[in-house]
C-alpha cells in the first residue's frame, strides 16, 4: 500500500514482508529512499504536514 506526496513528486510504498518503506520519484521511477521500519508495515498514508505519516489502517498519526 502507499500514497503520493501532496506535490505529486514522490510515491511512498510499504514493503509489508520486507519491513521497509520505499520512496520513488514519480517523474523518473527512480528509487530515492529505502527506510527500515520494523515488522509488517502496511496501510501507509501521507499528509502534507512534514513528518506526519501512518503505518496502519487505524488512522493513527505518528
Amino acid at each position: 500500500m502507499g500514497g503520493v506526496s501532496p506535490d505529486g513528486r514522490q510515491l511512498w510504498l510499504t514493503g509489508r514482508y520486507d519491513s521497509e518503506i520505499y520512496g520513488i520519484d514519480t517523474r523518473t521511477g527512480k528509487l530515492e529512499a529505502r527506510i527500515k521500519v520494523g515488522a509488517g508495515p502496511h496501510g501507509m498514508a501521507v499528509w502534507p504536514q512534514p513528518g506526519r505519516y501512518s503505518l496502519g489502517h487505524t488512522g493513527n498519526t505518528r
